[in-house]
């Protein structure tokens, strides 16, 4: 008997913790979008800062100050990006729950 009830108990808290679960999986997926949204940030900081002091790894003939500036201009539009995409990952958890309370699944 004590078996059964645990056992009943165990998944009751199951129950009630998958809605939660879910929507910590999505906010986890926003935080790791957005720390590398940062990491491309730094990078391109870094990357206009060689190229406006000249220091680095430059190539002859191919990666002169303005190319370099153009990638880092790059790098900084792919962080943006990550960035929108960190955001909607967490409007995106945040819908999933105001849906699941108007159905009224919790």
């Amino acid at each position: 008997m004590k078996k059964i009830i645990i056992a009943a108990s165990a998944c009751a808290l199951l129950a009630t913790a998958q809605p939660t679960y879910a929507q910590a999986v999505q906010e986890g997926k926003a935080a790791k979008k957005e720390m590398k949204a940062e990491k491309k940030v730094a990078k391109a900081q870094e990357y206009k800062m060689e190229a406006r002091t000249h220091k680095g790894l430059e190539v002859k003939g191919i990666s002169d100050p303005k190319t370099r500036m153009a990638k880092a201009d790059k790098k900084m539009e792919k962080a943006e990006k990550k960035m929108l995409k960190g955001e909607a990952k967490e409007l995106k958890a945040v819908a999933k729950e105001k849906t699941k309370q108007a159905a009224g699944v919790n």
